[in-house]
């Protein structure tokens, strides 16, 4: 009688879900991949994943992404294990937040009452725009500076009235401005990646599939940009005689940040306007954005974080009379007094000083500056020239996407511009009759939204 016992065999080990897997074993799936190919070459590819996905006990979706990423860059990379994603903010652009605000200026101009379901359904309905969550939406129509009147059950949604004024005295200035034919200067800044490219290219067809090309050590189309973090920051300035000659500034981003207006500050922009100015016509306008760097205060003006003795030392240093005792509170009713006499930025001093005048748009309404509609057109031309993904090749189709920006195109930018302005004064007056007619009663909702419920309504704080 045979000692031989059969050998108890236990069930593969799988990869835990959601458990990282590394270089090395990466590096054995596309080894193994290899070897499959090679030994059963009539095999499709996911029939093979689906294989090694047994043999190995790793997810048919890993094996995959992990043949797809060696086929692209011909390596593997180590699992990052602190994924840090995007905040709704970073994913939608100033171009996209214009859209959803004229998706709920277009239910006014038809005289019906926006609210949030309804906008929802417009935006989402937009092959041109993201797809969005309720949730979403709401943050970004709040950031939008929205908010909702109410009347008895039915709801709807205006702007603040603090962001109407100030679009309106906005509107009003720069009509008068023209009216008065000084010319109209229009600054911005933006960025440039490395690795900004189109999405479709051109490819070899005699590569006839990704098999072939992978056996053979070829590739199906461009290599993926590599140092995709790196990036140039730009500034520029131009007006309906186009940009204007020596006011490019470029410089390369350093931090690696998803948001350019990090890389700013107000020491550089200021140094960069103070060498544009020269370069500008007399009793000119210049419009910008209300970014930090471009409104650092000449001097700081309390505010309740500070202590009660520096309010008291501010306000005697001005001049300003007060009697002791008096509480903080107090002290700070007198500075919102007086105020609006300190209350000044350093660039719009120095502006003045050279015969010119600043014009702020109001947040979030880049649609009001054509220089954006110009770093559109810069930004186009680098990814339709941008193949070798360097910093200084990108730099240089950047210069060339400038200079391609020609002054007729600028006129049809300010022309559409205008365009946009007229719309927001319509708007705004169409606002206005709606809620006339409809005798709405204008309130913020907080708290109980029991009544707005039922329609669907978000309350906004």
């Amino acid at each position: 009688m045979s000692d031989e016992r059969p050998v108890s065999s236990t069930p593969l080990k799988v990869n835990p879900r959601g458990k990282f897997v590394g270089s090395r074993q990466k590096l054995m799936i596309v080894n193994l991949f290899k070897s499959k190919m090679i030994q059963q070459p009539t095999l499709k590819v996911k029939e093979v994943a689906m294989i090694i996905s047994k043999e190995l006990g790793i997810g048919k979706n890993t094996i995959q992404s992990t043949i797809a990423e060696y086929k692209n860059k011909k390596t593997v990379s180590s699992p990052n294990k602190s994924k840090i994603r995007a905040t709704y903010k970073q994913k939608v652009d100033d171009f996209e937040r214009d859209a959803i605000r004229r998706k709920v200026h277009e239910f006014w101009f038809r005289k019906q009452l926006p609210t949030l379901d309804k906008i929802l359904t417009a935006v989402n309905e937009d092959p041109d725009l993201n797809t969005y969550k309720r949730s979403t939406l709401h943050l970004l129509i709040h950031d939008l500076n929205f908010v909702y009147v109410k009347r008895g059950r039915n709801s709807a949604l205006i702007e603040r009235d603090d962001i109407v004024l100030w679009r309106t005295k906005y509107i009003e200035d720069i009509r008068k401005y023209r009216a008065q034919r000084r010319t109209i200067y229009y600054l911005d800044e933006t960025w440039v990646n490395a690795g900004d490219c189109n999405d479709r290219i051109w490819q070899d067809n005699t590569v006839t599939s990704h098999r072939d090309a992978f056996l053979s050590g070829l590739s199906t189309g461009a290599p993926n940009p590599t140092a995709k973090g790196k990036r140039l920051i730009v500034v520029h300035i131009g007006s309906n005689e186009g940009f204007v000659d020596g006011g490019l500034l470029v410089f390369e981003s350093k931090k690696g940040s998803s948001d350019y207006h990090e890389e700013m500050n107000g020491d550089v922009f200021f140094d960069w306007l103070k060498g544009v100015i020269p370069l500008l016509k007399d009793n000119s306008v210049i419009v910008m954005d209300n970014a930090p760097y471009h409104s650092v205060k000449v001097e700081k003006c309390p505010t309740l974080g500070w202590k009660k003795a520096e309010i008291e030392s501010w306000l005697e240093e001005k001049g300003e009379p007060f009697q002791r005792p008096i509480n903080k509170v107090g002290l700070m009713e007198i500075v919102k007094r007086i105020k609006p006499q300190f209350n000044k930025y350093v660039v719009d001093e120095y502006v003045k000083t050279k015969n010119m005048t600043v014009l702020r748009t109001p947040p979030y309404h880049c649609e009001l500056n054509p220089i954006e509609l110009a770093w559109s057109s810069v930004k186009r031309y680098v990814k339709s020239n941008n193949t070798t993904f360097k910093l200084p090749d990108v730099q240089k189709h950047l210069i060339d996407g400038v200079n391609q920006c020609t002054p007729e195109m600028w006129e049809n930018f300010v022309k559409h511009v205008i365009q946009i302005e007229d719309r927001f004064w319509n708007v705004d007056m169409t606002v206005d009759d709606v809620m006339d007619d409809d005798n709405l009663h204008v309130m913020t909702i907080t708290g109980d939204t029991s009544d707005s419920d039922d329609l669907g309504c978000v309350a906004l704080e």
